[in-house]
């Protein structure tokens, strides 16, 4: 049964509807004009090509503070990026209370990044690998951002802004608090869509004055794992998530649109990935209609070589979404070596107007042999035959965590990332930690 949240005042946010321009995945760009909303707004000089960091962790910082948190990232009107993400416990002194969300834009005009503005202060959530807390999402009709997001209270928030990120209002998704996390947002036309999990319930939700909550049905999820919510090219939504197999604590990544039952794209095989290193994690895009999958589930006992793979891609055989062809293993180096490059937790799939594929992939750590770098970043031209390496160049080492990416024209590529070493390490000398951007030009 579905039921009606009223969303706090979510009624007198809704602005005008018009119709939405429509891509695949190629970073919209319309000079500013949706619907009168953003037609100030000077683009200016894009972004420096290659790596650059929007919000740079202070020198200073403690070794428990972190920057870039559940970043989360997309293009603008230009093709520019905005950015929302964590500082978590700011102070470094232990107590997470004060983790806060803040969010950055481009400015061409400045040619930087805005200074970092705070969302709110969202207190200690869970932000152990490889959950997403932070889901930012732009509508290219009316103009408006949105931030979804968890806070310590067990809440789930929605921060809203209508002139161009200058000011947010925020408002609580449910009154009532429950087991929130990995939202993932989506605004088109005026209407809100966003997908989470409420303990091991997947829900769905949407609505323009209020959301409509629709549990999806199936097995439980059962663990806390990344979920992703796209429209495909009709606006219709598609969900990639995990559930349960049969009891646990096997899991399967699955498909899901609404008014269908969900399809198993592939199982873990029998093994466990409740463990931290084996926890799985998608990302979903369309082509069309036709749902896309990049994803990490462990199906064998790791074995340190390229044919134990851990990331997959594969594709539906048509919009339903109810058939899948079979996954296709991502190489973790462009070598015949055999290197262990795990990617474990992170990844990114975008798909250009032209057809090229590009999915990206955090650099967790190597064997005895290490090539390229990271992010790790696999392009392919049909689907199955991948070359992988880190883009170019490369200052950087291991790197990818929270990763997202997208076309900000065709064939070129936007990274959006977390970069901050663990072990005490504070990142690659040759470059800051922080949210870190490469952009190719």
């Amino acid at each position: 049964m579905t039921r009606c949240l009223a969303l706090l005042a979510f009624s007198a946010l809704v602005m005008a509807c018009g119709p939405r321009h429509q891509t695949v995945d190629a970073g919209p760009d319309d000079a500013g004009i949706d619907a009168g909303v953003d037609a100030g707004r000077v683009r200016g000089d894009d972004p420096p090509t290659g790596w650059s960091v929007a919000i740079p962790t202070p020198a200073d910082a403690g070794s428990l503070t972190h920057y870039g948190v559940s970043v989360s990232s997309t293009g603008d009107q230009f093709g520019q990026p905005l950015i929302a993400g964590l500082i978590d416990d700011p102070n470094a002194d232990g107590d997470r209370s004060d983790t806060r969300l803040i969010f950055t834009r481009w400015d061409g005009t400045a040619r930087a990044f805005a200074p970092s503005q705070l969302i709110e202060v969202v207190g200690a959530i869970d932000v152990s690998h490889p959950n997403r807390q932070v889901s930012i999402a732009r509508d290219d009709v009316t103009g408006r951002i949105g931030i979804a997001y968890v806070k310590s209270d067990q809440s789930l928030r929605l921060a809203f802004s209508d002139d161009e990120g200058a000011n947010f209002t925020l408002v609580a998704v449910s009154t009532s608090p429950g087991a929130y996390s990995n939202p993932s947002l989506v605004l088109h036309d005026g209407v809100t869509h966003l997908a989470y999990q409420k303990g091991t319930t997947l829900t769905y939700a949407t609505g323009a004055s209020s959301l409509v909550e629709q549990p999806v049905p199936g097995p439980a999820v059962g663990l806390a794992a990344p979920v992703s919510l796209v429209l495909d090219s009709a606006f219709e939504p598609g969900v990639a998530y995990f559930q349960l197999v049969g009891a646990g604590p096997a899991a399967a990544v699955a498909f899901w649109r609404p008014g269908s039952m969900p399809t198993v794209i592939a199982d873990s095989n029998g093994v466990d990935v409740s463990p931290s290193l084996l926890r799985p994690s998608v990302a979903l895009t369309f082509v069309g209609t036709t749902p896309h999958v990049a994803y990490h589930l462990r199906r064998t006992v790791e074995t340190n070589t390229d044919s134990d793979p851990e990331l997959f891609y594969a594709v539906a055989t048509d919009g339903t979404g109810t058939t899948w062809k079979t996954p296709v293993a991502i190489p973790r180096n462009d070598t015949g070596l055999g290197a262990f490059h795990s990617t474990r937790w992170y990844e990114a799939i975008a798909v250009d107007t032209m057809g090229n594929l590009a999915i990206g992939a955090n650099f967790y750590l190597h064997g005895g042999v290490t090539l390229c770098g990271g992010p790790k970043l696999a392009r392919s031209t049909d689907g199955l035959t991948f070359q992988t390496c880190a883009p170019n160049p490369t200052p950087v080492q291991f790197a990818g965590t929270w990763l997202t990416m997208w076309h900000h024209r065709p064939g070129k590529l936007t990274m959006v990332f977390a970069y901050d070493l663990p072990e005490g390490s504070r990142a690659n000398p040759l470059i800051k930690p922080g949210f870190l951007i490469w952009r190719e030009p």
